[in-house]
């Protein structure tokens, strides 16, 4: 892997993960016991206090280390430092680390290769549930749900990271958050909201990713046709439209995702309604002996899928090397 540069005289920085307006998402390495970490690195932001984090975001990171939850990647620490990149002046940056996880794939990159059998998604989608169900049970709203922001481990169980947007008050909540495509129609519509219902609309989200290998529909914004169906449960169009590119999921998938994603947030479920309800009975009357099976086939699949993206990866950099040998 080729590494991008250097961080506080301390971390190589291996590769960029994802970034959002303030902040940088980098996969990196201790340089001393050679232990890989998540990498947060605050963006400048002209007028901007860039020197270090918010407390209240720190408080939030330290009080679920203390939950010790398997799905949640624990914070280890925050800092200051030189940040030395490639093609790039060094500047003095603020960073937080979080724990190790696998630097070389997160669900945007697993679900980039398609969409999963129900049986495999729902085992993965629990555990992202048993996360985000810890988070709200320390009365933390999440506000960021995304593909990005859920990496998996060395055993390839999906791990939640990064409460850049996460409030200890769920209720009542004004500002706008998250990626578009996971914000609630409420949000968009900058009505006030709760928080723990923006999350659920952003599971449903990305649910039907995890299932489907694409968007539900783009934005819950009221001029987008496709979520306008929903919202008029018109749910015979919105399925019609949808069941397409091989995608034929269960009536119980179908049923759970339009309620998740409902334009009155008082129609959805909670976390506790998904995990005991119809679409997840498969996997909860499953014993020890096949669940251990259905563990390890998903594990199966993520390392597959994680050797595919990797080749993919590998074949695209050969590519830019011959074109720029080929310029004339």
């Amino acid at each position: 892997m080729q590494n991008l540069g250097t961080l506080d005289n301390r971390y190589t920085i291996l590769r960029l993960i994802s970034n959002d307006a303030d902040r940088n998402y980098y996969a990196g390495r201790d340089n001393e016991n050679q232990n890989n970490y998540i990498i947060v690195i605050k963006v400048n932001i002209p007028g901007g206090n860039n020197n270090d984090f918010p407390a209240n975001e720190i408080n939030i990171l330290n009080q679920l280390n203390v939950l010790n939850n398997p799905f949640i990647l624990p914070f280890i620490n925050q800092g200051n430092g030189p940040l030395i990149l490639q093609n790039e002046e060094p500047r003095d940056v603020a960073y937080l680390i979080f724990e190790n996880a696998d630097l070389n794939f997160s669900l945007y990159e697993c679900v980039t290769l398609g969409g999963f059998q129900e049986r495999q998604a729902k085992l993965i989608f629990k555990k992202i549930l048993n996360g985000i169900q810890a988070i709200h049970n320390a009365n933390i709203c999440y506000r960021d749900i995304n593909l990005n922001n859920i990496i998996f481990d060395v055993n390839y169980n999906p791990r939640i990271y990064s409460l850049a947007l996460s409030c200890l008050n769920a209720n009542n909540l004004h500002d706008r958050r998250g990626i578009v495509q996971f914000a609630s129609p409420e949000s968009i519509a900058n009505q006030p909201y709760n928080g723990f219902k923006y999350d659920i609309f952003s599971l449903g989200q990305l649910l039907f990713c995890l299932v489907s290998g694409r968007f539900g529909f783009e934005s819950a914004h009221n001029g987008n046709h496709t979520y306008t169906l929903i919202r008029n449960h018109q749910y015979y169009a919105y399925w019609h439209q949808a069941l397409q590119n091989n995608f034929n999921p269960s009536e119980s998938f179908k049923n759970l995702f339009v309620r998740m994603v409902a334009y009155n947030s008082n129609d959805r479920p909670t976390i506790n309604e998904i995990l005991n309800g119809e679409w997840m009975q498969e996997i909860n009357n499953l014993n020890n002996e096949d669940m251990h099976i259905l563990e390890n086939q998903v594990r199966q699949e993520l390392q597959n899928r994680k050797n595919n993206f990797l080749q993919n990866q590998q074949q695209q950099v050969h590519q830019q090397i011959q074109q720029q040998n080929n310029l004339p």
